[in-house]
Formats: C-alpha cells, structure tokens, sequence
C-alpha cells in the first residue's frame, strides 16, 4: 500500500508539472511565452518519464487494452515524418514537441489503466488551471495585473485574447460535468469554476470560443441529465411538435451565427478568405501534403496565385493578410499532411469521443468536443498548452480498466515497452536542451537588435544562425544585422531561407531592398511584383516600387509615376505617421523629376 501511495504521489505531481504548462512564460527567453511552456514542457516530460519508469520498475505488470485510438496515434505520427521536409527541416522543434506527445499519450495509457483514480485528479488539476487563469484575466480587467499584450487588457497567461478564451472554453465542460455529477464539495468546486469562467469568457470577445463553450457544455448537460432514451420519450410524446420546434431551433441558431460574423465583419471576411485559399492549396497538395512547417509559403503562394485571377474580389484583396495559420486546424493539417493525414487525425479525434461516450467519461468528451469546435476557426493546436490538456481528455475518454496479469512474458513485453518509451523521452529532452541557452542569448540580443545596435550584435547572430535558423523572425533579425552592415549578399541568402518558412511580405520587401543596394534592380522589381500579387493592397511594396524606378540607373518614368501615384491615391488600411512621410517623401521625388 505505501509503494502504491508513493507512485500516486509522483504520477500525480509529474501531472501537475504538464497540465500547469499554460502558466509558464520564461521572460528571459525570446517571445518566453511560447517558447519559455515548450522548454518547461519538456522538463515537466522528463521528470514525468523517469516517474513512469520508477513505477513501472516496481509494480505488477497491468493488461492496457488496445484501443484503435493508439493505432492512429502512431499512423499520424508516422504520416509527419513521411511528409516531412528533411531537407529544409523547418519546424526541429515542432518534430520534437511531436514526439514527446506520442510517448506522452501511451505513458498516460499505461497509467491511467493502472491507476484509474488518477482519471479525476487529472481532470480536478485541469479544472484548477481554469479557476486559476479566469481570476488572472479578472485581475487583467480591473488593471491588477499586466496582460501579455499592448492592445489587449485581458490574456490570462497567454499572448492574446483569442488562445485564452479558447482555453476557458475547453475546461468549462469539465467543470461543467463535475458540477452536474458529484455531490456536496466538488459539486459546489465545480460551479465555483464554471461561474469564474463565465464572468470572464464573453470580454475575451472571441466568437469561436463562444460557439465551443456552448456547443460542449449543451452536450454535457444532454448527457448527463437528459440522454437517448428520455430524448425519445419527449420526441414520442409531442411528435407533432417537434418539426417546428426544431425549425425554429435552427432559425434562432442561424440569426446567432450571423449576429456573430456581423460582430467582427472583416475579421470573419479574413477567415474565410485563409480557408478558400488553404482549400485550393490542398488541391495542389492532396497526397503528400507540404509537411510539418509547410503553411505559410504554400499559403503565399497560393494566394498570389488566386488574387492573379477574376475570381478575387476587391474585398478579399482589402482583407487579406499572410497569417502563420490557417485558422482552421483540419484545413492545416490537410494542406501538412495530405488528405490522408487529415482522415487519420480527424478519426483519432472521432475515436476518442467514442470510446469517452463509452466509458461514460462525458466530461473529458466535453473537454475534446470543445476543442474540437474551436479548432475550426482557430489555432489551438499550433500552442503547447492545447495539446497537452487534448492528450490528458484523450487518454481519459479511452483508457478502459486494465486486469492484472500473470504471464511473465507478457508483464515483461510490456514493461520494456514502458521502459523503453521512458527512456526515449529522455532522448528526446536531450535533444532539444541547448534551446533554451539558444533561446536566452537571443533575448539579450533582441535588447540590442531593438536598440538599433547592429554592427554590435551581428556577429552574435550569426554564431546563433545554425541553432535558431527554421525560425523566421530570427532570420529577420539576422539579416537586417547583415544589412546594415553592408553585407547584403549574405542578407539576401539568410531572407531567402526565411522566404522558404514564412509568408510576412517584410521578407519579400527586405529583399528587394538588399538587391537595389547591389545594383540587381531587375530581381529587386521582381520580389516587389510578386509582394504585391499576394497583397495587392499594402501601401508599402508601391512605395519600394516607386523609389526603385526614381534610380538613375533603372529609370523607368512611365512605371514610376504609376507606382507613385499609387501610393498618392491608394486608400491605407489605416492612416498613420509612416503612410504620410511616404507620400511625403514620394512628393519630393516627384518634384525633383
């Protein structure tokens, strides 16, 4: 009994350390809030591991019941690898992260089926993190605390509002289940969090959590409290009824949703266009996907692409961006990974649901449905926080009661896949650990990047290009050091792989201006044209145009003027103090021709 006890113990603290990620923000680190919960995640793995395996090394062997879900786990993880860019190897750290989630996934299998208490504590640790980040985003509203974004008052411990709603909305169906199941103390603790989290969940302002908290939390009280069989009993009975009734259910669900776009009009316009265009990408793509890391220039290209023909219209092109996401997770994956790998995914998630109806774990199916609905017009799963608590609701729904078993063949099969699996996830956290100190030194030298201190730091940069360089806003960073330093050709070929990870025109501007330093005018009207095929209605590509026509060496009057009076003429998105010292500059060159 104490060596059980013992176990309970670490387990359960070793849960507590990954399910707190969402707290973590290192502010040492370079953008410490996601990279600063990707380090303490791997640590949190580490530690977790190594008490799976004290566990595993001195207790009986447990049955785990294979479930289909485990299979797609490791078809998924295979699909990454196979469409993976191993050549450009964009995302190392994203690989990683995906490799820890796998062997967090069958750890928590093995001991969830070996401990099944640990179900409701890991569910309680999830619903403290709500209470806990609710209270923080209070605090935020009533100017306590400092949220994580200048334009934002309320982010909890995330870097906007839209990730921490959608959190909120995830545990709500928890708290929800636990509030409407069980009795006296944790009936009262459940409502405590489900009222934190709904003062604070609407001036979060994003609709896709409002969709999710409903839809899950709808789910969860028809499952608990109503059900199959007196949903047919109340169909028998007013049968007559129930056509209308459900007409006008979906006539008041259809005013909601059109309530909802008309909130935020240009932002759901936004949407729209990222899912049209990702659409057409997959088309591109169907089978093999771009991989891990492949959205953003598959994104770009497709859109310079689609603005290039009739169908666009003058409102796409006014609303549209280059976002590092699809807002769409499926539609994500389906362009990374191929149809294929969409299909596995969205089976695995299906799977889970089930076998969570099953077991009659209706809160942690709540947990999944809500991030199931709120990853369909968003980014949950780009954020470690997400995919920790979806592997915790996973393994929750399918892990099923394990029986003891006898066969010493088969208890040491088992325990040496457990072992096994421990030790790769040390593997793994020493494979990643010179991210952090990578991490910090590029913090520090942001302080002198931001500073304008570039001959100071450039240097530094470079010494950093191996470690950090699938990261597109260090490349940035890295060239522009190179740049004003007058190294353009070695700026040109660092923005040339940041091109290849990401889809921000800056990129594309950055370049063109390092080619008009060398006199390569012709390619510097290249990237400049291109620029502007994926977003005709930025100001600024009109302007680097204007200014590389007025050279002497490549004057071109007709194309100048053209390009200058558009930036005279063309309409910003919003007015601001750089839009006016381009006119003004643009002007002055105009007079002097």
């Amino acid at each position: 009994m104490n060596l059980k006890l013992l176990h309970i113990f670490l387990l359960s603290t070793a849960g507590i350390f990954l399910l707190c990620t969402p707290f973590i923000n290192m502010t040492e680190l370079a953008n410490g809030l996601v990279t600063g919960k990707m380090c303490w995640f791997h640590l949190a793995m580490l530690f977790f591991s190594v008490c799976v395996f004290l566990m595993m090394s001195t207790q009986k062997g447990t049955a785990i019941t294979s479930t289909f879900s485990d299979l797609l786990v490791l078809f998924f993880a295979v699909i990454v690898l196979i469409t993976y860019k191993w050549s450009l190897n964009p995302e190392p750290e994203k690989l990683l992260f995906a490799g820890q989630l796998v062997i967090l996934w069958f750890l928590l299998r093995y001991i969830l089926t070996t401990y099944r208490e640990l179900k409701f504590f890991f569910l309680f640790t999830l619903m403290l993190t709500g209470l806990v980040e609710a209270v923080w985003g209070m605090q935020q509203l009533h100017g306590h605390v400092y949220s994580h974004h200048s334009l934002f008052r309320l982010t909890g411990s995330f870097f906007n509002p839209g990730p921490y709603s959608g959190y909120l909305a995830v545990v709500l169906p928890v708290c929800l289940w636990t509030a409407i199941r069980f009795q006296k103390g944790m009936h009262y603790f459940g409502w405590v969090c489900v009222g934190a989290i709904l003062v604070v969940l609407p001036a979060g302002m994003s609709r896709s959590a409002w969709v999710a908290a409903v839809v899950a939390c709808g789910w969860v009280y028809w499952a608990e409290r109503i059900g199959w069989e007196k949903t047919k009993a109340i169909y028998s009975r007013y049968k007559n009824v129930a056509v209308p009734f459900f007409a006008i259910v979906i006539l008041l669900a259809g005013c909601a949703f059109a309530g909802l776009y008309g909130l935020k009009r240009d932002s759901a316009d936004g949407r729209l266009l990222m899912w049209k265009v990702t659409g057409k990408a997959i088309a591109g793509h169907p089978v093999t996907g771009t991989g891990l890391g492949g959205f953003p220039e598959a994104y770009a290209e497709m859109q310079g692409q689609y603005f290039g023909t009739e169908e666009a219209t003058d409102k796409e092109k006014r609303v549209a961006g280059c976002p590092e996401y699809a807002f769409n997770e499926y539609l994500q994956i389906g362009l990374e990974q191929g149809i294929g790998g969409w299909i596995v995914f969205v089976s695995w998630l299906g799977s889970m649901m089930y076998y969570g109806i099953r077991n009659r774990q209706h809160g942690a199916v709540g947990g999944v449905l809500a991030l199931v609905v709120f990853a369909m017009s968003s980014y949950p799963l780009q954020l470690p926080s997400f995919w920790v608590a979806l592997m915790f609701l996973g393994a929750v729904c399918v892990t099923e009661k394990g029986t003891q078993r006898t066969q010493r063949a088969r208890i040491f099969a088992e325990k040496l896949l457990t072992g096994l699996l421990a030790l790769t996830a040390v593997g793994l956290f020493v494979g990643q650990k010179g991210n952090y100190e990578a991490y910090r030194r590029w913090g520090r030298m942001q302080m002198l990047y931001n500073n304008k201190a570039y001959e100071s730091v450039a240097e530094d940069y470079h010494s950093l290009h191996d470690k950090l360089k699938h990261k597109p806003e260090f490349l940035f960073e890295e060239a522009q050091c190179l740049s004003k330093t007058g190294q353009y050709t070695e700026a040109i070929r660092v923005l040339e792989r940041a091109k290849r990870l990401s889809g921000d025109p800056m990129i594309r501007y950055m370049i063109a201006k390092n080619r008009q330093a060398l006199g390569d005018y012709r390619e510097a009207e290249r990237e400049l044209l291109q620029a502007i095929e994926i977003l005709p209605e930025r100001l600024y590509p009109y302007y680097l145009l204007a200014k590389l026509y007025a050279e002497p060496e490549f004057y071109q009057e007709d194309k100048f003027r053209a390009a200058a009076g558009t930036v005279l003429t063309k309409e910003p998105k919003v007015e601001s103090t750089a839009v006016r010292e381009m006119r003004t500059e643009i002007k002055k060159i105009l007079e002097k021709k």
